[in-house]
This record gives structure tokens, C-alpha cells and sequence, in this order.
């Protein structure tokens, strides 16, 4: 379905040039593609344990991957719906409270934020020429022209308004119940979420916690650039280029559960009218990458499933 959904619209002689695409395709760096995208999950699931240990819960390095396979899966379904799977298979398997897993979780989130700005700032500057009307196009003007649409219509401005008053008003009159709330469940919920953020101030290893998440975002751009390599036309770009890809592709996969479709249309967009590769080659490279990463998440992602029930299956036992 996702391939018709790509095609649908190209010529005959277009789907003819990219099956030649694909079937000329050198697949050992494909392969490698595969070994390079796992170990980013790996780096995670070994960041992510770093964080959890600082709270007092020592979980098995399996079981934090496991976790993070299942949520990457979930993330297809439903975008964010992974950060809640894993942080509940934690809470099964591992007895973390729902609320510091979440919280740790959070933290990271936050910091691969700030690793991807500082990279697209960086990226930015190192090929200004080349991406500033990519990232013009793709970003910036997009934003500001949807806000321009948004601020022309006034009755929206005005139902905007309202409601942001009515919610003024609302948490002024019921401002006692709202304190009573906090003061009971909602407080411990806002405590658990907390601790959980500051586990990143004390983390017992800072250089090796810097130094896996720095893995991660190197796998994340070498999982690109290896790909290169599969196709002749594409295999003289520089591992800037797989920089570009991964800044920019980001876009697509948190606005669709998983990037399908988006994050191939901005990958080449980004091949064809910045580096001028032909748009048979983009597609059946763009497609490739995505595919890679999307079949070892659902083999993954399957499997941990399946391990986390049957290494855990002791802990289980005691449960019931």
C-alpha cells in the first residue's frame, strides 16, 4: 500500500527505471545500513538505563532495549505513543514507577532536541548556500506563512481569544479545587515526572553519557551516509550530505508516525534540488533508507516482544 501510495502517480517508464533502481542496488551496504541503525538503538537503550540508575533502579540492560524496540514499533501506530509503551513495559517487567520512567524519557526527548538544533545550526552554516532555501522552504516559511493564514482570519483570532480567556477565568474560580488536586494524586504524579528530569544532573558517568548520546546521532548520520554507497549516482556524496538528510528528515518523522511518506518526500526533495541527483535514484534511495529502518523496527520491535515475556517470565510468575 505505501509503495502504490508512492507510485501511483509516475509514469510506467518512471516505475520501470526505479525496480532497475532497486534490483542494481549494491545491498551489502544496505546491510550495513542495518547493523549501523541497530547499534543506535542499542546507544539508546544503554543511555536511557544510564538515567534510570541515579533514581535507584538497576534494570537489565535487555529489558531497557526491549523496551525501546517496542516503542519505536508503537511510534507507526500512533505518534508519542512509544515514550508511554516502554515506560510501561519498564513499570511490568522492572517495577519503575510509570511516572520517573516517563520523566527520564522526557529528559531524553529534550536532549535530542537540543542535539538536533545545535546539528541543524551547525549543518546550516557549514552548507549555506546549498540548504538555506531547502530550509527556507521547508521550515521557516512554511511556519510563518500557516501563522500570516492563521492571523488573516480574524474569527478565528476572536473564538482564539475567547476561549484563552474562558480558561483564565476558569482556573481563577476554581482555583481551590485545582490546589486540592495537586495536593493529592496529581502532586506525586508531578513529583515521579521531576525526579525523573533531574536523573540527567546525576547521571554517575556525565563523559560516558555525553559520549553514548553523541553514538546515537552518529549512527543516526552513518546509517544515511552508508547508504550512499548502495547506489552508484549517489555514492560520491559527502557525509555532509547524510548531515542534511538526517536535520531535515527529522521534520518528516515527527510529523508522521514514523515518517512514512513525508520523510521520503522531504529526503528527495532535499536530493534532487539541492544536490541534483535524478529523481529516480532520490526515490529508490530515499525508500531504501526509510525501508531499512522501518523492517528492523518491526523485526525488532516484534521480537523483543515476544523475549520480554519469555526472559521475564520468572518476574511474571511472582506477580501472580
Amino acid at each position: 500500500m505505501l509503495i502504490w501510495l508512492a507510485v501511483h502517480n509516475k509514469t510506467p517508464e518512471e516505475i520501470q527505471n526505479i525496480k532497475l533502481a532497486v534490483k542494481q542496488a549494491n545491498y551489502f551496504w544496505i546491510g550495513v545500513s542495518l547493523v549501523v541503525t541497530g547499534l543506535s538503538h542499542l546507544f539508546r537503550a544503554v543511555r536511557w538505563r544510564m538515567l534510570l540508575r541515579p533514581l535507584g533502579h538497576k534494570v537489565k540492560l535487555s529489558n531497557t532495549f526491549f523496551a525501546v524496540m517496542v516503542g519505536y514499533l508503537a511510534n507507526f501506530a500512533l505518534p508519542r505513543l512509544g515514550e508511554v509503551t516502554r515506560c510501561g513495559i519498564l513499570t511490568k517487567y522492572e517495577k519503575v514507577p510509570f511516572t520517573e520512567g516517563f520523566g527520564t524519557v522526557i529528559t531524553e526527548r529534550a536532549l535530542d532536541l537540543v542535539c538536533l538544533i545545535i546539528i541543524f545550526f551547525a549543518t546550516l552554516a557549514l552548507e549555506f548556500k546549498r540548504i538555506s532555501g531547502i530550509a527556507n522552504d521547508l521550515i521557516f516559511s512554511n511556519f510563518s506563512e500557516k501563522i500570516h493564514n492563521l492571523m488573516q482570519k480574524q474569527m478565528v483570532v476572536i473564538i482564539g481569544g475567547t476561549i484563552l480567556l474562558l480558561m483564565v477565568a476558569a482556573l481563577f474560580y476554581f482555583r481551590k479545587k485545582i490546589q486540592t488536586l495537586i495536593s493529592g494524586k496529581a502532586k506525586n504524579f508531578i513529583i515521579g515526572i521531576w525526579d525523573g528530569l533531574k536523573s540527567i544532573a546525576n547521571v554517575d558517568k556525565p563523559i560516558l553519557f555525553i559520549m553514548h548520546t553523541v553514538l546515537i546521532w552518529t549512527m543516526y548520520i552513518l546509517q544515511v551516509y552508508v547508504c550512499f554507497f548502495a547506489f552508484g549516482e549517489t555514492s560520491a556524496l559527502a557525509f555532509s550530505v547524510a548531515i542534511v538528510i538526517v536535520v531535515f528528515g527529522s521534520v518528516g518523522i515527527i510529523a508522521v508516525p514514523g515518517g512514512t511518506g513525508a520523510y521520503q518526500a522531504i529526503v528527495i526533495q532535499i536530493l534532487t534540488t539541492v544536490y541534483l541527483i535524478s529523481g529516480t535514484i532520490a526515490f529508490a534511495f530515499a525508500w531504501a533508507v526509510w525501508t531499512t529502518q522501518f523492517v528492523l523496527i518491526l523485526l525488532l520491535g516484534l521480537i523483543s516482544l515476544v523475549l520480554l515475556a519469555v526472559l521475564n517470565k520468572d518476574k511474571s510468575e511472582e506477580v501472580l
